[in-house]
């Protein structure tokens, strides 16, 4: 007797996107992320460098079917501007479902 064990599985489809990209953050420019899911939810945006490190961790509430934006001012959580390069985000639920992801590019002049 075969036995089949299925599990299911649910993704939130959301489309996203960041402006400017690249900015200046030393110059005070900020890059904004765009995010609309097709479910509402409650979720964090995490911003990595490309070593893998967190630099920032930001309460993002989604409402469904809406362009939901937040900012980014190029600092990090201690306050510290971060350094030229590419930085990776994603946008994550409460339940921890990967809702969204990006990169990010800084150019300090």
């Amino acid at each position: 007797m075969k036995i089949s064990k299925w599990f299911l599985l649910f993704f939130l489809a959301a489309t996203v996107i960041n402006y400017p990209n690249p900015f200046n953050a030393k110059g005070g420019g900020v890059t904004t992320i765009e995010c609309t899911p097709d479910t509402s939810t409650s979720a964090y945006l995490y911003i990595y460098d490309m070593g893998a490190r967190k630099i920032l961790r930001k309460t993002f509430d989604l409402l469904a079917n809406t362009a939901n934006q937040t900012t980014w001012n190029g600092y990090s959580e201690y306050n510290e501007v971060v350094g030229n390069g590419v930085y990776l985000y994603q946008i994550v639920s409460t339940a921890n479902q990967r809702v969204a992801k990006g990169k990010i590019w800084v150019i300090n002049q």
